[in-house]
């Protein structure tokens, strides 16, 4: 403590060598004019203290200005009320800069607001580093909606005739007296066809949920029906790989549900699907239940996990899960096949039923993937945002 001067500090001379832009405002004047700068303020904006003393700082305002901002500062002030915003300001020379504004009101020992003090900072480069991230962003995703359209037309025209081609195929399989060979061929071109058309459908249901055409219907549904229908229909392929799927909907205990269970299933089959595919010993069990919430509540939580003892995956491809046509890794594809838009389109979907998903996995520890969606209890109830 010994160590401080004596004597009162110079705080004139303190703030004129600051680094930061000062102005100080007369506030009983109702024009507001400046009564000191310091030297920041004169290197930051070009003008002199001559020029700009007694002057309203309104002098920085220019044609590009947001004159909302300008009538939020005059607003604020006209309170004896701080601002804190960010304003395009123009030096003398005609340049702009973004100006990080921050005012603040002074009051006597009566309460009489009789000064503003302002801090001023150049924050351009950041302002514009701001603006070409917005702008990347928005053409990323003009991009990629294009995309997304082009490819939802082309994939109408491929799946009319693929489905063309494929009643085709099964109208000649019917005849019992062709030969073994040539049946061969025809399955073989059967299960390439069902495989293109998934892969069509895929990109359809992407392209609908990513540009607002894809629509959910609220009916009525039972939560345990639906799901005791959607593991029946994928219990065939697991009893030929030797997996035991199992159902445990024990948390469920509402039965009559309003949301879109078309949706639902979709997403689920879809998990079950991927369990099925990358899993080769173990099990793959569906789970279901429900949040506690209040019962006056007109709606509710459901938790679906799909928990498999599959290849798992490795933390380092976690970031590409939900990407459309990605996997975590290109032995996969090759291996098992498949368009790398099925979690994307389970994200959309999710998504849009108000709900969310989320995945816990390892490598060769297989993994579990949660999704939590609201449902209503009654029919007219709307859901949370």
């Amino acid at each position: 403590m010994n160590d401080l001067p004596s004597s009162q500090p110079d705080w004139p001379h303190i703030i004129s060598e600051l680094r930061s832009s000062v102005t100080i405002t007369d506030a009983t004047d109702p024009k507001q004019p400046l009564i000191f700068v310091n030297d920041y303020f004169v290197q930051l904006t070009g003008y002199s203290k001559e020029e700009v003393i007694g002057r309203n700082c309104r002098f920085l305002q220019g044609a590009d200005t947001r004159s909302e901002t300008a009538r939020e500062i005059r607003h604020a002030l006209s309170k004896c009320m701080p601002v804190r915003t960010e304003i395009l300001n123009y030096r003398r020379d005609g340049s702009t800069f973004w100006n990080e504004l921050n005012i603040d009101p002074i009051f006597d020992k009566e309460g009489r607001c009789v000064l503003f003090v302002g801090l001023q900072y150049d924050v351009t480069d950041r302002k514009l580093l701001e603006e070409e991230a917005t702008h990347a962003a928005r053409s990323a995703h003009g991009q990629s909606r294009a995309l997304m359209e082009f490819m939802g037309k082309l994939n109408h025209e491929l799946r009319n005739n693929m489905n063309g081609m494929l009643g085709l195929i099964d109208i000649v399989l019917m005849d019992e007296t062709l030969p073994e060979d040539v049946r061969e061929y025809l399955e073989l071109a059967k299960g390439s066809g069902d495989t293109l058309l998934n892969i069509a459908n895929d990109v359809l249901d992407l392209a609908g949920a990513t540009d607002g055409r894809m629509k959910l219907e609220r009916i009525e549904f039972n939560p345990k029906h639906v799901l005791d229908s959607i593991v029946k229909t994928h219990r065939l392929r697991a009893e030929e790989k030797g997996l035991p799927l199992i159902l445990n909907v024990e948390g469920i205990h509402h039965q009559r549900l309003y949301g879109d269970p078309h949706r639902l299933r979709q997403v689920l089959d879809n998990l079950i699907g991927n369990a099925l595919k990358f899993t080769t010993t173990g099990s793959i069990t569906l789970t279901a239940e429900e949040s506690k919430r209040a019962e006056s509540s007109p709606f509710i939580y459901m938790r679906f996990t799909v928990r498999d003892t599959g290849i798992g995956i490795p933390e380092e491809h976690m970031d590409k899960l939900f990407k459309a046509f990605s996997q975590t890794e290109a032995s996969h594809a090759r291996v098992y096949g498949g368009s790398g838009l099925g979690l994307k389109i389970c994200e959309e979907l999710v998504t849009l039923m108000g709900g969310s998903i989320s995945v816990d996995s390892r490598k060769g520890e297989g993994s579990s993937f949660h999704i939590d969606i609201p449902f209503s209890k009654e029919n007219q109830a709307q859901l949370p945002l």
